[in-house]
């Protein structure tokens, strides 16, 4: 981590520079270079000191995506948005303190459920983990499900933040969740829209896809532009972490068909009753899934060195696991 210190440094004065600077130049094209060339410069610094493989490094280039998207909005696309410079940075930072108002989350769960949420979300995390482990790596179907599912199960420490948070603020404020329930998505716009990474999700949807809609007047551009950022993320995430320059064309191709399946659910107004809709969904997703997360189930390294937080805690439930690994 010896560029870390330069690095957000660098973050801070671009920020400064961009607020009071870069965002009053009128010339579109000079604000967009002057933005976008120091993001991709902090970020390339940035992701020649990542650990390879490790969870953390991906939320680490991630974390950096977001931020330059989030200055792009406010310093190009919509320069006039915020006037104060705290509320710059706290949009600019808001990936790492994701705080938003209880009023603002329809249908808020009780407290209760974020901590009920956590012993279940937690004991399946760590059961399909153990199981991940024990068998070679591969990229079958029957493993990218699991892997799958345990992503949708990685949310628990999200939650018990969120409950605590909750506690304290007494249910005035809460933490944006990772995921809202993505199994129980009807559709695929309903599951990258509302449901899964609802961080990513936020930031891609308020900083570009709205942004843009005042320049495109297509929604289904600004989806494909979106679905194509995104794309553009995952393959940095494959070549800088994994090191694996050959998957990034499929995981870049995932998100394309994935975009275009979007697409023709909003041209076809396709609405299927659940558990249909979910069913088809997740369906689709886990034909698809191995173009992306394919990488991840192949790699021999990735489970041993990614342990799940709370793994060694006692007071988690621990349930046998099959002696059957998919192939």
């Amino acid at each position: 981590m010896a560029y870390f210190p330069l690095v957000m440094a660098g973050w801070l004065v671009h920020s400064v520079a961009c607020f009071y600077l870069i965002r009053t130049i009128r010339h579109t094209l000079i604000r967009t270079i002057l933005t976008l060339a120091p993001c991709i410069l902090l970020t390339h610094i940035a992701c020649q000191d990542l650990t390879k493989i490790h969870f953390l490094s991906i939320l680490t280039v991630s974390l950096y995506w977001m931020m330059s998207i989030r200055l792009i909005h406010l310093t190009v696309l919509s320069p006039n948005k915020l006037t104060a410079f705290r509320s710059f940075v706290f949009q600019i930072l808001w990936n790492i303190f994701p705080i938003v108002s209880s009023k603002s989350i329809e249908n808020q769960w009780p407290i209760i459920v974020d901590f009920i949420s956590v012993g279940m979300k937690v004991t399946v995390n760590h059961w399909l983990y153990e199981w991940l482990l024990s068998c070679e790596p591969n990229d079958s179907y029957a493993r990218i499900a699991m892997f799958y599912f345990a992503l949708l199960t990685t949310s628990y420490m999200t939650d018990i933040q969120t409950g605590f948070i909750r506690l304290i603020t007494r249910d005035e404020y809460t933490l944006e969740s990772f995921t809202n329930f993505p199994l129980f998505s009807r559709s695929l716009r309903d599951f990258w829209g509302r449901r899964y990474n609802r961080l990513v999700g936020t930031v891609l949807k308020e900083s570009l896809f709205q942004p843009l809609n005042l320049y495109i007047s297509s929604r289904e551009i600004m989806a494909l532009i979106t679905f194509i950022v995104s794309g553009l993320l995952h393959v940095h995430i494959v070549i800088v972490v994994f090191n694996d320059v050959s998957s990034a064309l499929s995981t870049f191709a995932f998100f394309i068909v994935n975009s275009i399946a979007c697409g023709i659910e909003a041209y076809m107004k396709i609405q299927l009753p659940q558990p249909l809709g979910s069913l088809v969904t997740h369906l689709f997703l886990l034909l698809t899934a191995p173009m992306c997360i394919g990488v991840y189930t192949r790699e021999v390294a990735y489970f041993p060195v990614n342990v799940p937080p709370l793994y060694d805690n006692k007071w988690i439930p621990k349930f046998s696991i099959p002696s059957v690994c998919p192939k």
